[in-house]
């Protein structure tokens, strides 16, 4: 099921192995493993990703956090003896500072966290590329203090359930009220109320997820399929029925192309063919459905690897094909990768980006550590049984027995429960995939395969913008690229979209400035919009919007121009589809 220890791929059911801290959803996620341990906070130290993306500043280092305290102290003990004894002594709040780049910003207070708010040093605005004058502030403080309290309680009530010891949902809480405050209307880097309170709830989530560490972090375990349950189920066979599948099962082996996953007809594997032709019916024909999407990339790719194609049917046990789905062990994606193994087969993760979850690479590096397991074990049954639980276990339990056969060991009870019907459960369905109609089961329509378009990021960008840009909806691009672990895309990803709006994004995003990605959106004109119109519904002065998409005049640009909107926008209305 997963890849464990050292280089290996997993720890089946009832098999301990250590979580991976802060494997993340899409949504905030995978740290930076550090040496001498892995998944150290990737916030930790003096700048993070997310303040690198947003160009927020960094922090100051720990040792000048632990002496600020000391150096107030004496301050105020100074300032209490020069006011003398009894005396109710009152500091003057300083003057709000002057609008500049170089104006330092307070932190607002952080209410019930682990470690101190730190304040933010200057802000640092990127330049823009067009003339067009910068967007003030929100000038209305109620709906700002307003934003910032709904951030705020949802923060209290992830909180509340972080100290109760549900992680799963207190991640999801934080990460709901980050992305409350990312899709606001407003300029976060020009609202000093609204960049602070950002700065304030990275450094509050940090402090809870680096002591969240020791307990193996913020997990999201997907709830457990319901091929991974039948692993420690029995079956009986009566003799009559056990007859009758072997009979079919030898027209399949019949069947059998010659480089294939060698089969095997036992009781064991007949168990799970009647198993999956009666009650287990429904789970094996989802799978088959959902293996039209990557039966082409990874026939494709087991092909160039020189192992058997039928190996597909392992990925099918592990996670139905569901690119995002997560074990209790930290495992991960379609192939259900570790951390640690993943990484040495070359699949990065980042703050923004986990290519465990990318289908296509994640099958590359599956198809490489099976390869290099069969190599080690000279054994497909054992290699398999390898990358379930790891290839330390296997080898001990050859060494002990003295047997590498994996059926003797099977028979000998020298296999777990937890996991021995692991390799049966593949075999049996390889077997029934070699001759569905002969035990009565029509194969179902497959899901139709992906076959997208994809174009290099540049610059940072928002996957909102680039949905508006291809006139697709965020789902459809979240659907092509299940690695990116938020909204913002980071520059160097391949950003997988639909086939044929190539394009069609190119175009779009020809017309936002490559440093306002992040913040700025897109529209496509449709007939009868005037620039009034536009200007109200966006909520920018339409002399703004003329002179930041470069145009002039009283009519609008013809339809199905791309109109760039200059900064994060309230939508009225407004689809990403054209």
């Amino acid at each position: 099921m997963r890849a464990c220890g050292n280089t290996l791929t997993g720890a089946g059911p009832g098999v301990a192995a250590p979580r991976h801290p802060l494997d993340a959803r899409p949504g905030w996620g995978p740290r930076e493993p550090q040496p001498g341990r892995a998944g150290a906070s990737l916030l930790a130290g003096g700048g993070s990703p997310l303040r690198e993306f947003l160009d927020l500043p960094r922090r100051p280092s720990r040792k000048c956090q632990r002496r600020r305290p000391r150096v107030w102290a004496l301050l105020g003990l100074i300032v209490l003896v020069g006011g003398g004894l009894g005396c109710h002594v009152r500091t003057p709040k300083p003057a709000p500072p002057a609008p500049s780049a170089s104006a330092p910003v307070t932190p607002a207070p952080a209410a019930q966290v682990l470690t101190p708010a730190r304040p933010s040093p200057a802000i640092a605005t990127p330049p823009k590329v067009i003339s067009a004058a910068p967007v003030p502030a929100p000038q209305d403080d109620d709906d700002v203090r307003a934003l910032v309290a709904a951030v705020e309680q949802q923060y209290q009530a992830a909180l509340q359930l972080y100290r109760e010891g549900q992680l799963d949902e207190a991640r999801q809480g934080f990460d709901t009220a980050l992305d409350h405050l990312l899709a606001s209307p407003y300029d976060i880097a020009s609202t000093p109320q609204l960049h602070t309170e950002l700065t304030s709830l990275l450094d509050r989530i940090q402090a809870l997820e680096s002591d969240a560490l020791p307990a193996g972090g913020f997990s999201q375990a997907s709830p457990q399929s319901a091929m991974q349950k039948i692993l420690q189920l029995t079956f009986p066979l009566d003799p009559e029925t056990k007859a009758r599948l072997e009979a079919k099962a030898r027209v399949a082996l019949a069947r059998q192309r010659r480089g294939q996953l060698p089969l095997t007809v036992n009781d064991a594997v007949l168990r799970y063919v009647h198993y999956f032709t009666t009650r287990g019916r429904g789970d094996l024909l989802q799978g088959f459905r959902r293996a039209g999407r990557y039966r082409a990339m990874v026939d494709r790719i087991f092909t160039e690897e020189g192992i058997p194609t039928d190996l597909i049917y392992l990925a099918q046990l592990e996670s139905g094909f569901n690119p995002r789905e997560t074990s209790r062990a930290g495992a991960r994606g379609m192939w259900q990768f570790l951390a640690l193994t993943g990484e040495g087969y070359g699949l990065k993760r980042s703050h923004w980006v986990d290519e465990r979850l990318d289908p296509e690479m994640a099958t590359r590096a599956a198809a490489e550590h099976l390869k290099s397991l069969y190599t080690l074990f000279g054994n497909w049954y054992l290699a398999m049984a390898a990358y379930n639980t790891g290839e330390i276990t296997i080898e001990r339990i050859v060494a002990r027995t003295g047997y590498a056969n994996y059926f003797k060991l099977y028979d000998m009870g020298a296999l777990p429960r937890s996991w021995r019907n692991y390799v049966p459960v593949i075999l049996a369905i390889a077997l029934i995939a070699q001759n569905p109609s002969g035990y009565g089961i029509t194969d179902p329509d497959p899901d139709p395969a992906l076959s997208p378009d994809e174009v290099t990021i540049t610059s940072n960008e928002d996957l909102r913008l680039a949905a508006e840009c291809a006139a697709v909806t965020v789902a459809d691009l979240q659907r092509l690229n299940p690695a990116l672990l938020h909204y913002l895309v980071p520059k160097g990803y391949t950003l997988k979209i639909p086939s044929g709006t190539k394009k069609l994004y190119e175009n779009g995003m020809a017309a936002v400035p490559a440093p306002d990605r992040v913040y700025w959106r897109l529209h496509w004109v449709r007939r009868g919009e005037t620039w009034r119109e536009l200007a109200h519904k966006y909520r920018i002065s339409a002399p703004l919007l003329q002179q930041a998409n470069h145009l002039s005049g009283a009519e609008a640009p013809p339809p199905g121009t791309p109109l760039a909107l200059p900064h994060r926008v309230q939508r009225r209305q407004f689809s990403t589809r054209r």
